[in-house]
């Protein structure tokens, strides 16, 4: 008999409690790192998934606004009102 090894996925069930938490917290900040981590980690797959997979090969135009709208996304939320609002004054 031949014994089938399983890999724990622990990163997914673990990011779901976070968002659940920070959405009863109101934790927005969780927002902000989950978006720099997909962010990242469409860099270096060189594709992402935003309701189906979309390649940097295939479809790059909209690969690199679904990444840059992840970094944007972060620092809109990161980055305090006070700085946008004296960067606009």
């Amino acid at each position: 008999m031949s014994a089938t090894i399983r890999t724990i996925k622990w990163r997914a069930p673990l990011a779901l409690i976070l968002i659940i938490l920070a959405t009863l917290m109101g934790w927005d900040w969780v927002w902000a790192v989950l978006f720099l981590f997909w962010a990242g980690s469409d860099l270096l797959a060189g594709e992402t998934h935003l309701i189906e997979q979309v390649t940097r090969k295939q479809n790059p135009i909209t690969y690199w606004l679904i990444v840059v709208t992840w970094i944007v996304l972060s620092g809109l939320i990161l980055v305090p009102d006070s700085v946008w609002q004296s960067m606009s004054a």
